[in-house]
């Protein structure tokens, strides 16, 4: 087994969440604040490095009725090129709800430190149900 590395896709912020090796463990890591597309390729792929992950899955915000939205092509587009970057497996999942998921889960922080914590916590949350499906 191996680590994977689960993002939450965003324009501005990016979530990250890491499992241990065992793949039983699930820990959010710090929000990334990116300038733009190529800037949120490459602090992810540093990211992968560092943590020595074997694999990423993204986030794919469907709409609820299953269809992609703009940000579901823009997270599909990411997906693609950092796959490309890290030469590394690349898995879409669909994370509908995991954003309010992680809002519920976090009402209780202040606002400012909210942002952040919410697509760590979906990130986390992308991960966690990942592995369960997995079987792991």
């Amino acid at each position: 087994m191996a680590r994977i590395l689960a993002i939450d896709f965003g324009r501005r912020r990016v979530g990250l969440a890491v499992c241990d090796e065992l793949q039983i463990a699930v820990r959010g890591l710090p929000t990334l604040d990116v300038r733009n597309f190529n800037d949120s390729i490459a602090q992810v792929a540093q990211v992968a490095e560092q943590e020595e992950v074997a694999k990423m899955v993204v986030g794919l915000p469907l709409n609820m009725d299953g269809s992609r939205g703009e940000m579901a092509i823009a997270a599909e587009n990411f997906a693609s090129q950092l796959a490309a970057s890290c030469d590394l497996p690349v898995c879409m999942f669909d994370e509908r709800l995991s954003s309010a998921g992680a809002k519920r889960t976090l009402r209780a922080v202040s606002a400012k430190t909210h942002k952040g914590a919410v697509d760590r916590m979906a990130a986390v949350l992308i991960l966690e149900t990942h592995l369960q499906r997995e079987g792991r």
